[in-house]
């Protein structure tokens, strides 16, 4: 199972800023792809902050089965295209770290 511990076998990490009259700071993190699920040891990361002026709130439930839900609510035109723009550089990022990771 993932844990927040495994943080460390990513080693492959970037982070960034994006604003204008917010900033959201976003980090990405994984070691790619390991060969299979989870008891592989693959692990990736992402994280989005609030580094000035964001409206946005997360929350994360569990359910009795065991499923976790993760959902975050941004209040705002410049939240919007911050994080349109975070969360398509995390894309990217992970897609250009997953790749190499083949090499």
């Amino acid at each position: 199972m993932a844990d927040f511990r495994d943080l460390d076998v990513c080693d492959r990490k970037d982070s960034t800023e994006f604003g204008f009259l917010n900033v959201l700071g976003v980090t990405v993190a994984t070691n790619g792809y390991q060969g299979g699920d989870s008891g592989h040891g693959g692990r990736t990361y992402v994280s989005i902050e609030n580094i000035a002026d964001s409206d946005f709130d997360a929350k994360v439930t569990r359910s009795e089965s065991g499923s976790v839900k993760v959902e975050l609510m941004f209040g705002g035109d410049s939240e919007l295209d911050t994080l349109i723009q975070s969360l398509r550089w995390a894309a990217d990022t992970l897609d250009t770290f997953a790749k190499s990771s083949l090499d």
